[in-house]
């Protein structure tokens, strides 16, 4: 018992570093960017134009269509002490219903990194190969004139060389305006205001817990067609992680987009983050009829920290 404790305590570590290293929180699951036009603006989640399950559900109202889906793929740098590639996969899938009414669905998987194991003596066991996965639901309710609150819930299960199993919750709200002027061209603006991840400790057993990355996060963007066929946009928001308590996080980012005739779009922005977790960023996509594809790349601006990428397809309809 006691020498699967130290495997136990040394994966738990090691996965930790590297989670880290990823995105500056134990189950960066719960908290990474998953879809790839909010990554390159930033990391400002509030400009998400898909995976709306897990960044602002209310943006469907927004939509034409009352379906939406996305799929994502993340990809981290190899982490030190482990093989393999961290990688972050998510679908979802939305639908508004009855106007004022909006469900949806979402699974979320993390893993791809492997770790050797060693016993008291120092002698290598079998590697461990921890993963996390969440299934996901969200409801969003349009209060009117432009307000809605929105809450997601998530079933967590998480591998280190034991099991724990747990949930969190989201609950936010925020306010959308498609009917703006500014300078007189038309203009919209998105505000938003949530707090994550709220939920229990996850229990590995044998002492061995891990508190989820609780946050509360506000942000907006503004978008305004400057000219015939010619939008720019511009967002900002920043998230307070005051969970886990050792390791409290304080990230602000900004991003700005252009995009021509509805159709190609590059964006470009900046997310600080404590603890060696900022980046700059740049993406680009293109929007065809109901499809949608993005892509994204952050560059970590300190040694400790990770660059990735982050590629999604989408479909309105």
């Amino acid at each position: 018992m006691k020498t699967k404790y130290i495997i136990l305590t040394a994966c738990a570590t090691l996965l930790g570093v590297a989670q880290a290293n990823a995105q500056g929180q134990n189950l960066p699951i719960l908290t990474a960017n998953t879809d790839a036009c909010a990554a390159a603006m930033g990391n400002t989640s509030v400009a998400a134009e898909g995976m709306l399950l897990y960044n602002n559900p209310t943006t469907i109202f927004s939509l034409d269509k009352r379906f939406t889906a996305d799929a994502s793929t993340s990809l981290y740098e190899k982490a030190e002490g482990a093989d393999g590639t961290f990688g972050l996969y998510a679908a979802t899938i939305g639908y508004r219903f009855a106007k004022r009414h909006a469900a949806f669905a979402g699974f979320r998987y993390a893993g791809g990194l492997k770790f050797k194991g060693y016993d008291m003596s120092g002698e290598p066991t079998k590697d461990y190969q921890p993963y996390d996965w969440t299934i996901d639901l969200g409801y969003t309710y349009m209060i009117g004139n432009g307000f809605a609150a929105y809450t997601t819930g998530s079933i967590i299960f998480s591998h280190l060389s034991k099991n724990a199993t747990g949930g969190a919750v989201t609950i936010g709200a925020s306010y959308q305006n498609h009917e703006m002027t500014l300078a007189h061209r038309q203009a919209s603006l998105m505000i938003d205001a949530k707090a994550g991840a709220i939920g229990p400790q996850l229990d590995f057993g044998n002492r061995n817990k891990t508190s989820l990355p609780t946050y509360l996060g506000v942000g907006g963007i503004l978008s305004v067609d400057v000219a015939d066929k010619h939008q720019v946009a511009a967002a900002l928001s920043s998230r307070y992680f005051f969970q886990p308590a050792d390791y409290k996080t304080f990230t602000a980012s900004c991003g700005l987009e252009y995009t021509y005739n509805h159709l190609v779009s590059v964006r470009t922005g900046y997310e600080y983050g404590d603890h060696d977790l900022s980046h700059f960023t740049i993406g680009a996509g293109i929007k065809y009829k109901e499809l949608r594809l993005n892509g994204a790349y952050l560059l970590k601006t300190a040694d400790a920290g990770s660059s990735y990428c982050t590629i999604g397809v989408g479909c309105d309809f």
